[in-house]
């Protein structure tokens, strides 16, 4: 299971979505399905993750939040996907992953 420790700099902070908090250098243990859905929330400056499995981006080659917006635009570019001729967001192109492959899936 993967861990999550609180690195400070308060001794505590409410965490998100329990009635519990997080303790400076107190490990916790969390659901993959967790982490994956909160990772966002953990910025790497407070918060050190343990993993014991690959991310979801080494398992399944699928562009998610914890890849950066380059790679994500060149997988798009990879996968033939429309983008349009403006910028692209980090947001707007993981909607674009998620559109191509909800489509893929009803071919």
């Amino acid at each position: 299971m993967p861990s999550v420790t609180f690195l400070g700099p308060l001794y505590e902070t409410p965490m998100r979505d329990k009635k519990d908090s997080w303790v400076r250098g107190k490990e916790v243990e969390v659901t993959h399905e967790w982490l994956k859905a909160n990772r966002r929330f953990l910025p790497p400056n407070k918060f050190r993750i343990v993993e014991e499995e690959p991310t979801s981006a080494e398992e399944s080659n699928v562009p998610d939040e914890s890849w950066n917006r380059k790679d994500i635009v060149s997988w798009l570019k990879e996968a033939g996907v429309q983008m349009g001729s403006g910028y692209l967001t980090k947001p707007a192109a993981l909607m674009l992953v998620e559109k191509h492959l909800n489509e893929g899936s009803l071919q």
